[in-house]
């Protein structure tokens, strides 16, 4: 089959991909987009020959789409082979620039991949997606001609609160990422019945979906995992949890992970004699705290435990995923321990066995860790509002009768210095930021999995460096006894794009609760039913 437009996109950009091919389908253009997870070496020269048929090729580019553009082995990512291929054919391409994204200088690209850096056409702009292509049949950069009488008319547009993947007839027609903002586009060619098989991501759990639809009918498919929906704050809480030991697991059944006893006292924070040349105003005065005893999270939330919890994930650092089959397999006939490693592998590389442990060796030279838990070897979630942290921290609380928070800012700087047991090291666990962080330096511009770097005193990694953590506590002076208010919070610990100063265990930055990048995300602690 041949169709007239090509959509070339990254996985970041599925959505804004699945839109344009709404839009164009939908106004009888013949648009090929596939889902790009479904690909296999034997798809992939018919991808080539779907370009070379085409008369225009749509490239959406936003921040990183290029970067793999930019190495020696670029041929080996599909997306710049694509790019490069229809600058060959001498294709009609017309990029989609995302986010405020600027097409990049020729010297960026290599050498076949130069050409991409004159392509123009008009602003895109997300919100006026009709408008924009309405511009662009009007100055003539769309060579493709509708077929009206061939359009298609119906669309379901498919939500959910969970990931899911949703198949008719044994294929895979959509990828849904839970709570996202825009719908999962899917143009049908005639109204009548049709029937799909939705399967949650995180469980395994699988629903049929039975929809009827008419012609020029767009009919929204919600998907519910209702279990995840958010919880009533009136909802009461059960019998309270006792929580003791030097650490606590917490069981969510098919993933655990583990929170440290930090012993409560007394300990100097701030602008402490070892951070004093590094100490920025905010850090001033040092001063003594006094806290009762706390349990704190062993790693930073990593994205395995977010999903289970939230039932999605928008990191922009995702562990990559390979599509588990899940069709073709009787998940009623497979052990428990098979659909563990199956949802493991599903949730990133290193996998996890339900109801099981890791009992795998993960950590930096004589520090190894003895996994016990399901976060390890997992990359810290990342790109959340405080909002999300906070409704992160409902959700937990309510799914394990467990009464959970983001820590204080002096919690958290008391346990990254180590306790009753700080050797007041500069960063959490070393004078030497390689030894404990991920940091600008070490990191190659992206965040890690935990646990690769040396614990601090207690037992807590990557409190410096790999994300910054928020705090429950609102953005003020030490210096001052002024109450604060506003949403402004307080988060902690730096990141792999700071410098080693900024991961220093005193420094604070302040972030409007608003606040989302790839290098902000949280851990939590427990306070209540805390045996002392």
């Amino acid at each position: 089959m041949q169709y007239d437009i090509f959509i070339s996109y990254k996985r970041k950009s599925l959505p804004t991909a699945n839109n344009l091919y709404y839009r164009l389908t939908t106004r009888g253009y013949s648009t090929f987009f596939d889902l790009e997870e479904m690909r296999r070496d034997n798809f992939n020269t018919q991808l080539l020959q779907y370009i070379e048929n085409a008369k225009d090729v749509f490239v959406i580019l936003e921040e990183g789409s290029l970067d793999a553009c930019t190495k020696d082995d670029w041929k080996k990512d599909w997306f710049c082979r694509e790019i490069s291929f229809a600058l060959e054919k001498k294709k009609n391409i017309i990029p989609i620039l995302l986010g405020g994204y600027k097409m990049p200088s020729e010297d960026f690209l290599p050498g076949k991949l130069k050409d991409l850096s004159f392509k123009q056409s008009p602003e895109f702009s997300f919100s006026f997606f009709e408008a924009y292509l309405d511009k662009l049949i009007e100055k003539d950069y769309l060579l493709s001609k509708p077929n009206l009488q061939g359009k298609a008319t119906s669309v379901f547009k498919f939500y959910s609160n969970e990931t899911y993947q949703v198949f008719k007839e044994g294929k895979l027609v959509c990828s849904l990422e839970g709570m996202s903002d825009e719908p999962y586009y899917l143009p049908v060619p005639r109204k009548g019945d049709y029937r799909f098989k939705a399967i949650n991501a995180i469980t395994a759990e699988s629903t049929v979906i039975k929809e009827h639809i008419d012609a020029d009918e767009e009919k929204d498919v919600e998907i519910e995992w209702k279990d995840r929906k958010p919880f009533k704050p009136e909802q009461e809480w059960p019998e309270k949890t006792a929580i003791n030991g030097d650490e606590y697991i917490v069981d969510l059944g098919v993933l655990k992970f583990n929170m440290i006893r930090v012993e409560g006292g007394d300990l100097k924070i701030g602008a402490t004699t070892e951070q004093f040349d590094d100490a920025e105003s905010n850090e001033h005065p040092a001063h003594l705290v006094t806290l009762p005893t706390f349990y704190i999270g062993q790693f930073p939330i990593t994205q395995n435990i977010w999903e289970l919890v939230m039932g999605y994930n928008k990191s922009k650092n995702q562990e990559k995923r390979r599509l588990i089959d899940i069709e073709k397999a009787s998940i009623s006939r497979v052990s428990s321990a098979a659909i563990g490693a199956g949802i493991g592998t599903l949730l990133g590389p290193i996998g996890a066995t339900v109801g099981g442990t890791l009992g795998w060796l993960y950590g930096n030279g004589n520090n190894a860790f003895s996994g016990k838990t399901d976060d390890i070897g997992h990359y810290p979630v990342e790109n959340i509002t405080h909002d999300e942290a906070v409704e992160f921290v409902h959700r937990l609380s309510k799914m394990t009768n467990i009464k959970f928070a983001l820590p204080t800012e002096a919690e958290w700087e008391y346990a990254a210095r180590g306790g009753q047991k700080s050797r007041r090291f500069k960063y959490a666990g070393s004078n030497d930021i390689n030894e404990v962080a991920w940091f600008r330096d070490n990191a190659g511009q992206v965040t890690h999995p935990v646990g690769e770097k040396r614990p601090n005193e207690l037992g807590l990694y990557d409190m410096s460096g790999n994300v910054w953590e928020w705090t429950e506590t609102l953005a003020h002076s030490y210096a001052s006894d002024i109450e604060a208010e506003g949403n402004v919070y307080i988060r902690r610990g730096g990141c792999w794009w700071h410098k080693a100063k900024n991961c220093r265990v005193s420094r604070r930055y302040a972030s409007d609760h608003t606040k989302k990048t790839s290098g902000l995300g949280l851990r939590v602690v427990i306070r209540e039913n805390v045996e002392q």
